[in-house]
């Protein structure tokens, strides 16, 4: 990109920020819930090996980080595909990548300085392009924040199946149930059916 990106703009902060990765390999679109990792001005993210969005990586080099408070969107991410139709492919610099449609930001990069392990790989994230949907102004809300936490925890407990993770899904559950509106209620019954 020619200009540089003020990641503050779209809600990429110090540490790591929730995002949805999008991919595509061929045809086959690919949404995964996925953690940006900031350091002063670099993007990193880590995947886990055997997974869609890992595999497309690998392939194709690129990924679209997108940013969306929508928590049906976080549950079904997670656990299941999403509809071809919840996406949309752009052209960027002669090359396609795929965004989701009611993301209210995103920004598409190139996966460079790549490192693998038995288990992962961490891959720098360089810019190529961005688009800026909607302005993201939202007080923030326990109940989306415990629909995230639970989807990490359910994603552990598919792992790993120990009991731990149920007590700590339950436990963001309640946060949701006590804090979270309509769509944050309705994303942790889809949660809950997943399990």
């Amino acid at each position: 990109m020619d200009k540089k990106i003020n990641y503050d703009d779209f809600g990429l902060y110090e540490g790591i920020s929730e995002t949805i990765v999008t991919t595509n390999r061929g045809w086959t679109a690919n949404a995964a819930p996925m953690g940006i990792i900031r350091k002063k001005d670099k993007l990193f993210v880590r995947m886990f090996k055997g997974s869609n969005t890992y595999n497309n990586v690998l392939s194709e080099k690129s990924l679209v980080v997108n940013i969306t408070l929508d928590p049906l969107v976080i549950v079904n991410s997670t656990f299941t595909d999403l509809e071809d139709s919840d996406f949309e492919n752009v052209n960027l610099r002669g090359r396609n990548f795929t965004a989701l449609k009611k993301a209210q930001c995103w920004i598409a990069f190139d996966c460079t300085n790549t490192k693998i392990t038995s288990e992962a790989l961490v891959t720098e994230l360089v810019p190529v392009g961005t688009r800026m949907n909607k302005i993201m102004i939202r007080a923030p809300n326990r109940g989306l924040f415990g629909v995230i936490e639970a989807c990490i925890h359910a994603t552990r407990y598919k792992l790993t199946c120990d009991d731990k993770y149920i007590k700590l899904i339950k436990a963001y559950g309640d946060i949701v149930d006590k804090c979270g509106g309509e769509n944050e209620k309705e994303a942790m019954k889809l949660l809950y059916g997943y399990l």
